[in-house]
């Protein structure tokens, strides 16, 4: 018989099979939830940008910065809004 000790957890997130035999939707339900918070953790490390905890706003004495986030978010804007004008008398209204 195995005692409380001699039953380590595997590091790798994976169930190990008496946990699996006890409770399998319990068990994947676990499992999903480790997955989902390591993805979250991930994603935050690579997305980063506004809106992301962790993620740091420009000082407003970095001026560079500030302007440069601005002009290129109005450009974005600009362009997105040329190609919906564009796809719109092109395709939709000929």
């Amino acid at each position: 018989m195995l005692n409380e000790d001699s039953r380590k957890k595997r590091d790798d997130g994976l169930p190990d099979a008496r946990e699996e035999g006890r409770d399998p939707q319990g068990a994947a339900r676990r499992r999903m939830a480790r997955a989902l918070a390591a993805l979250s953790e991930q994603g935050e490390k690579i997305a980063g940008g506004a809106g992301v905890p962790g993620s740091e706003e420009p000082t407003p004495q970095d001026w560079p910065e500030v302007w440069g986030r601005r002009i290129g978010r109005g450009l974005g804007y600009l362009f997105a809004l040329y190609l919906l004008w564009h796809l719109l008398t092109i395709y939709v209204l000929p």
